[in-house]
């Protein structure tokens, strides 16, 4: 009786040692080895192609003026190949109509999506990771579903399933974050265009191009207000769009970005109802800047993204009315 209890206090003992033996191996794998995760890749803009013009189209006809503003730069078949996954990222945020000018036009997104489709895209996404609950609200209070779906593209409700995680490049100036979730559909892109509604932003000051990548990220995006103008340069590393077609047909110019009066939105043909396309965003946002009456040295993200490579802020030489 004696023999069995000594044997069953060796085999227990043996157990311990053992079981401590392997999580000690355990604990220094998870040390040494990288934690298994899905991780993406900064997307790779398609280079060449659209000329480095900063084309601006004036008109009364929202779709008209897109296609002008395009075409100025060579036009889409310039850009998208036949075959290839297209996204197409414009402010769809707020539960908001049309003419409170807090989302992007519809028909500014529609003509794109006509446009590259002719252009011979397999597939057109229209997508926004959207702050609040309820997506379908505000795609749907836009006139974006409806104007989207009725072009031809298949416009999606962001999954969050479908978020991974990619390390910011350092780039020339540093960077303030080490890393970020993206929405994979974005980084996975053959062309992704970014289109915008130009407008007043409480923290940013204004939201253009560059801020139009917080739609294309997850995690906790309250955290990225704080230092946020380090923070838009840090996501552009990331998902730098291969055209930016800013919307200026409407300009929300206080209040925003949910905005919410007609009082605060310019309809002028003086500082409204233009369209911007540009290859290089930096250069969209700094002519946006201007029709707030601010140079781009008054917005420090537009100067943080050219710090980090994104682009060029002086225009002046590439600008052509159409």
């Amino acid at each position: 009786m004696e023999k069995r209890d000594e044997e069953r206090t060796i085999s227990r003992r043996q157990f311990l040692i053992g079981g401590l033996a392997a999580g000690g191996a355990l604990y220094l794998a998870g040390k040494l080895l990288p934690v298994r995760q899905q991780v993406g890749s900064p997307r790779r803009p398609r280079t060449g192609g659209l000329s480095d013009a900063l084309a601006v189209a004036h008109g009364d006809d929202p779709a008209a003026i897109t296609r002008r503003a395009v075409d100025a730069l060579g036009g889409m078949a310039k850009l998208v190949r036949r075959g290839d996954t297209v996204v197409i990222k414009p402010n769809i945020a707020w539960d908001s109509l049309p003419e409170f000018a807090a989302n992007t036009n519809p028909l500014v997104v529609a003509e794109l999506v006509k446009m590259c489709i002719e252009a011979g895209a397999r597939t057109v996404k229209v997508l926004d990771h959207t702050p609040g609950p309820n997506p379908r609200a505000s795609y749907e209070s836009s006139g974006i579903m409806a104007a989207a779906s009725a072009a031809g593209a298949a416009v999606r409700f962001v999954d969050p399933s479908r978020f991974v995680s990619v390390r910011i490049p350092d780039g020339p100036a540093g960077r303030s974050l080490d890393s970020w979730e993206f929405l994979d559909d974005i980084l996975r892109a053959d062309v992704l265009i970014s289109v915008p509604c130009a407008k007043h932003h409480s923290t940013s000051m204004l939201t253009m191009g560059l801020k139009n990548a917080f739609g294309m990220a997850g995690g906790n995006r309250g955290l990225l207000h704080q230092d946020i103008h380090r923070n838009i340069a840090d996501l552009n590393k990331v998902v730098r769009a291969d055209l930016t077609v800013l919307d200026c047909y409407r300009r929300l110019v206080r209040n925003g970005p949910t905005g919410g009066r007609l009082d605060d939105v310019d309809n002028s043909r003086e500082t409204a109802r233009q369209v911007i396309a540009c290859a290089d965003p930096v250069a969209a946002d700094a002519y946006g800047a201007g029709l707030f009456g601010l140079h781009p040295q008054d917005v420090p993200f537009i100067m943080e993204c050219e710090k980090a490579g994104i682009g060029r802020a002086d225009y002046r030489e590439r600008l052509r009315h159409v």
